[in-house]
């Protein structure tokens, strides 16, 4: 009679065991579904903030970014769209009993930091699928060219500082270069500039721009005189360093810029600058300063090759030295020295005439011939009135050549720059705009609760009293970026 009700409590033992293991089964299920769905949703909401990219600077530019400052309402607005996707997910999941504690944004990665990083991997891999990569090759080898045109020049006219004249001819007019200099009275931009088509020089302000006003000291881009041969051998090849690796690491970047930016000759949409791209080589705050500094460094690209060419004409120097021999019977004027100043402000003239054929659309020809030489050295003061053809050959060059030769050089100071011109357009429509808020890549920290359906016994040990609160805890951060 005593073991009455042993198989019975025995059962019940072993169900209750059974039942205890199966529920914390289960809970462990739920719980660990809970956190897959947690995982998720906070994926999701990282997904939704990253969708919210500035429309305007994707369309007009082609990169992808949010603004942290989302339009004046700040970062907790990006919080607020996350946290709304997660209760929104959650909604309606009464088998799961999740709510959203918190989310916080973190680690945000602006386009300009590590000196515009992830702008220009953007610019990169936007122009890889239009731009053939042989145009770097085109590109250093007019630039060693130039270099190497400056250089024999400058070796020319050291070793012919003992030349003496050979003509018997009595020539008799006007300094070509007084010539030049009247013509040039009224700045050079008249001289190269179609009719009525200089910029204006109104100021757009530089208040606040990416750059933080990286202008570099303009002293060397002046104009160049013609009264000292040695000054004049100085501005031979007077031009920033390009080095091979700049070339190649920012040729897309170069090509984007020529591309999507304004530029004197080619204008892509209503801004607030004309010469945008020409903003980007010369850093001043008015069109018409960023042209004349521009067609300023491209004098001093294009002198030496079309000085080269010049000194290697016997028809064209006979011609300087008839004009240099009288002007070396002056007091204090020897026959080198004028013979080779007049050959540069010939060679000037014609550097002259072939920008302004560009700034007009056409190209010349890189390296010029005898057909293709426009100017006479007798009628220097005809600049203005002279006809612009446009040369087709193979070796041809026209503005947007130049500029990207001038961007090569500025290739540290480009990508800042783009963005100044960014934010200026960008900024007419919407005052809130700043490329220092736009960020590429983020980071949300998410907080979940789970509300416990069934408690195991092991909670009721004396060691974690206290901490059970009816929740368990899902903590994320999911990192993202474009």
């Amino acid at each position: 009679m005593g073991n009455k009700g042993q198989v019975t409590v025995f059962l019940c033992l072993v169900l209750l065991s059974l039942l205890i293991l199966g529920l914390t089964s289960v809970e462990m299920v739920r719980v660990s579904m809970g956190g897959a769905r947690a995982a998720e949703a906070a994926d999701g909401a990282a997904q939704e903030i990253k969708a919210a990219y500035n429309r305007r600077l994707f369309d007009e530019y082609h990169l992808l970014a949010v603004d942290r400052n989302f339009g004046g309402q700040g970062e907790g607005k990006m919080e607020e769209m996350a946290e709304d996707y997660l209760e929104y997910t959650f909604d309606g999941s009464d088998d799961y009993d999740m709510t959203v504690k918190s989310v916080e944004l973190a680690d945000c990665r602006g386009l300009l930091e590590n000196d515009c990083e992830n702008m220009k991997k953007q610019i990169t891999e936007y122009m890889k699928i239009y731009i053939e990569t042989e145009g770097i090759k085109d590109l250093l080898e007019m630039i060693t060219t130039e270099r190497k045109a400056g250089t024999d020049t400058k070796t020319t006219i050291d070793n012919g500082q003992d030349d003496e004249s050979s003509t018997d001819s009595l020539w008799i007019g006007t300094d070509p270069r007084n010539v030049l200099k009247h013509t040039l009275q009224g700045g050079i931009l008249k001289i190269v500039t179609p009719s009525g088509g200089e910029p204006s020089d109104a100021s757009y302000s530089e208040e606040d721009l990416p750059s933080g006003s990286r202008n570099d000291a303009d002293e060397k881009w002046t104009d160049i005189e013609f009264d000292d041969l040695d000054a004049f051998k100085k501005q031979l090849g007077n031009w920033d360093t390009v080095d091979e690796t700049g070339v190649t690491d920012d040729f897309y970047g170069i090509c984007y810029a020529i591309e999507m930016f304004n530029t004197y000759t080619s204008k892509k949409a209503e801004r607030p600058a004309e010469c945008e791209v020409e903003y980007m080589i010369a850093g001043k705050d008015n069109d018409r300063d960023n042209l004349k500094s521009v067609v300023n460094r491209i004098i001093a690209h294009r002198l030496p090759v079309n000085l080269a060419y010049l000194l290697s004409d016997d028809s064209k120097m006979a011609a300087i030295d008839s004009i240099a021999f009288v002007l070396s019977l002056l007091p204090g004027v020897t026959y080198s020295a004028v013979k080779y100043l007049l050959a540069g402000c010939w060679a000037y003239a014609e550097t002259l005439a072939d920008i302004r054929c560009m700034l007009c659309g056409n190209n010349v020809q890189f390296i010029k011939t005898s057909k293709t030489w426009k100017t006479d050295i007798d009628s220097l003061g005809d600049l203005l009135t002279m006809q612009n053809e446009d040369y087709e050959g193979a070796d041809a060059i026209g503005y947007k050549g130049y500029l990207a030769i001038l961007l090569a050089e500025k290739h540290n100071d480009i990508y800042y720059r783009m963005a100044d011109m960014i934010q200026l357009n960008l900024s007419q429509e919407d005052e809130t705009f700043d490329m220092k808020n736009m960020i590429y890549g983020f980071s949300i920290d998410v907080d979940i609760e789970q509300r416990k359906k069934f408690a195991p016994f092991i909670e009721s040990f004396p060691e974690i009293n206290g901490i059970d609160d009816g929740y368990y805890r899902h903590g994320f951060r999911i990192s993202t970026g474009y």
